[in-house]
């Protein structure tokens, strides 16, 4: 079998492309409150005034000609901008103190039959066995240690108990909101081998000095890394101690809108897997109706069912949609991790049999109407990290 290396990078809450994803998600809650069957696909993309001294925010794409329409909607997008904004960079923004420019135009409804697909796509998923939540391990992995420098700056530098006690660092003072982590992990076909890199890039005050961020900060993903590979019996420290690296290009005391902005505008930054092979697009910004979105979802449902059923240890689900038709093309891989008497022309039958396919479908069960769903995806940062969310459960498929 041919080791392959996978790697994933995960933004901050405080990185631009990150915080727009947020910020395009927070609106489509806002869309949702005024109208359940509201369409969008926004872009967003933030900066900094110097000039004025001030942020701002330009909001484009498309939206539903009724919203268009009513003065009150875009109070609510500045009111839902500004609170992402001061809840992922602990500020203190009025709302009258950031600048917006919108350039809206009309969704067009005609898009949104999706009985037949309303847009074409490919969505893919991945699962993964003996994985937190079944992710792929490098995916699983920067996000998690994002969240745990999230937290750390949340906190005002206190480090969560359980970690300080395993790593030794009891407070990391002095974090800023910006960063990324990016983790490479190398395979053997489906079956993890090594993590072999965790790079981190962490923004910082300057009274936090670089060589101190990077003794913690290494002591803090090391420890992590450890116990996860010990909890699922992974541990072994020559392929599962990887190489740290903190700033590698030094100190670095200013990030966020005043010396950057995000290039992607919402998407697709981190809401596909970019790994694995997978590519699609993102629910930032998105109605459910989009294919990019909801397909993911329905992807990510099938691989981890398949994994949760025993039929393989590794699934990667790639779904195939053609505008305007009903048909819904499946193509399920295993990386030759099938269980013992298993074929996947088999395991592509019973998915076929047991789980409808549809965007619509997928709308209907994971009640994606609602809007508390985008808000949780909102403070989560991510689409699979959170048990809870219905596409991350799986579906006990009978066997026809």
């Amino acid at each position: 079998m041919e080791k392959i290396t996978h790697s994933f990078e995960a933004g901050r809450r405080g990185k631009p492309d990150e915080l727009e994803s947020i910020i395009a998600t927070e609106i489509g809650a806002t869309l949702l409150e005024f109208s359940k069957d509201a369409r969008f696909d926004l872009r967003v993309c933030g900066g900094y005034n110097a000039s004025k001294g001030r942020y701002t925010l330009r909001v484009s794409g498309e939206m539903s000609h009724h919203l268009l329409q009513q003065d009150e909607a875009y109070r609510s997008i500045r009111k839902a901008a500004v609170l992402s904004i001061n809840r992922n960079n602990l500020l203190n923004l009025k709302e009258g103190e950031l600048l917006m420019e919108y350039g809206l135009k009309p969704q067009s409804g005609a898009l949104a039959t999706n009985g037949a697909a309303g847009d074409s796509g490919n969505p893919i998923a991945v699962a993964v066995a003996n994985a937190p939540l079944f992710l792929p391990w490098e995916r699983y992995l920067a996000v998690h240690l994002r969240n745990i420098f999230d937290c750390i700056y949340h906190q005002n530098g206190k480090v969560p108990e359980d970690i300080a006690s395993n790593s030794g660092v009891v407070h990391l003072p002095g974090l800023r909101s910006d960063g990324k982590i990016g983790v490479n992990a190398s395979y053997y076909g489906g079956t993890i081998n090594s993590i072999d890199k965790v790079t981190l890039a962490i923004e910082h005050e300057a009274s936090l000095h670089v060589d101190e961020l990077r003794d913690k900060a290494a002591k803090v993903a090391l420890s992590e890394i450890a116990c996860l590979g010990r909890k699922h019996n992974l541990y072994d420290a020559p392929t599962w101690t990887p190489e740290i690296i903190v700033n590698g290009r030094g100190a670095w005391n200013e990030g966020g809108w005043k010396v950057d902005e995000g290039s992607r505008e919402a998407k697709p930054y981190r809401d596909g897997f970019s790994t694995h092979g997978c590519n699609e697009d993102s629910f930032s910004g998105e109605d459910p109706t989009k294919v990019s979105a909801t397909g993911s979802f329905i992807a990510r449902q099938i691989a981890v069912s398949i994994i949760r059923n025993g039929w393989a240890g590794y699934a990667r689900v790639a779904l195939d949609y053609t505008i305007g038709r009903d048909e819904v093309g499946l193509n399920i891989s295993t990386a030759g991790t099938l269980s013992e008497g298993m074929a996947q022309e088999f395991i592509e039958a019973q998915v076929q049999n047991n789980i409808p396919l549809k965007i619509n479908d997928g709308i209907t069960r994971f009640n994606l109407r609602n809007l508390h769903i985008y808000h949780n995806i909102a403070q989560t940062a991510d689409f699979f990290h959170n048990s809870q969310f219905p596409w991350n459960r799986a579906i006990h498929m009978r066997i026809q």
